[in-house]
């Protein structure tokens, strides 16, 4: 048997797993900030989905991929779907000592050890406090998360009517699996939603610091400039590397006429990548690639998928 092991994580000395827990709790010190963003992020994501292939969230059978240990996400669409998640960590809901010496066993000390301290902290607590507030509810139900690869998922044919994946698709080792997976548990006539954050976009090395005031400390692509790359923090985050073109490809092949969206990066960010490739550096990078941030993409399975392959 292969044991899973966790996309996002990796072995680290104990000054950069110290580093990196400090930027981490300066990014949710304010959980209920965090948790009000969190929503406005799915309900935007929601509305996009009902736009484009008028499709409503209510009374779906629906999987998140990758969900996380706050399931923001999860939490917010079991209010009125059936939702089942899977992710590569255990992910548990509480203090008890055998769910903890699972976790330990298979996300690892580091991982661990974060997800104790803010539930010590509260932060976890003033997360679900915020939750239920922007939800508008005073309990959400308590989605069941499957540790479970995405890359070779076990569930039945034809099992769900959605699938949603945010910020995971970046740290798939196969993500031609993943999407053979997702293609193959969809209903004929299901949809998923795919959002994955560009390696090449500025903050494509995922630094924690880019989540704190002190984003300014990895501005300017450090991870693809050579003479830089000493300035990225802890190199603790498995990252596939996969360029926009490659994205494109892929999703052509395994979705055809899938619907795509581009989130660009802010003001300045342009004009620095311009400003840099000036000067000799980053030539190898379209001004494309290095200035979009996410790449989201929507794609509703054909009654015959087969057909539209051939």
């Amino acid at each position: 048997m292969v044991k899973l092991r966790s996309y996002t994580s990796r072995k680290t000395s104990a000054r950069s797993f110290l580093h990196e827990a400090s930027n981490l709790y300066r990014h949710y010190r304010r959980a209920s900030d965090q948790a009000r963003a969190a929503i406005q992020d799915i309900r935007r994501r929601e509305a996009v989905i009902n736009e484009n292939l008028h499709l409503e969230l209510r009374g779906l059978d629906i999987l998140e991929i990758g969900p996380g240990q706050f399931q923001a996400q999860m939490k917010y669409l079991a209010v009125h779907n059936r939702v089942i998640g899977i992710d590569l960590d255990v992910i548990t809901q509480n203090l008890a000592p055998l769910d903890y010496l699972r976790m330990l066993r298979t996300n690892g000390l580091k991982r661990t050890a974060k997800t104790l301290g803010r539930k010590i902290l509260g932060i976890d607590r003033q997360f679900s406090s915020g939750l239920l507030r922007e939800i508008g509810v005073r309990s959400v139900p308590t989605p069941k998360v499957i540790q479970m690869d995405a890359c070779q998922m076990s569930f039945a044919d034809e099992s769900f009517d959605f699938v949603y994946a945010r910020s995971v698709f970046h740290h798939l080792p196969n993500p031609s699996a993943a999407l053979d997976g997702i293609i193959r548990v969809l209903r004929p006539g299901g949809a998923a939603y795919i959002l994955l954050h560009l390696y090449t976009s500025e903050t494509g090395c995922l630094d924690p610091r880019i989540y704190t005031d002190r984003g300014n400390e990895v501005k300017g692509w450090p991870h693809l400039r050579a003479r830089l790359h000493g300035r990225v923090a802890g190199d603790n985050t498995y990252l596939n590397k996969l360029r926009l073109e490659d994205w494109r490809k892929l999703f052509e092949l395994k979705m055809p006429s899938a619907k795509y969206f581009a989130n660009q990066a802010g003001p300045g960010t342009f004009e620095l990548a311009q400003a840099i490739r000036s000067q000799g550096e980053l030539l190898d990078y379209s001004l494309e690639e290095l200035t979009t941030n996410d790449l989201a993409v929507l794609w509703r399975k054909p009654v015959s998928y087969a057909a539209v392959l051939n």
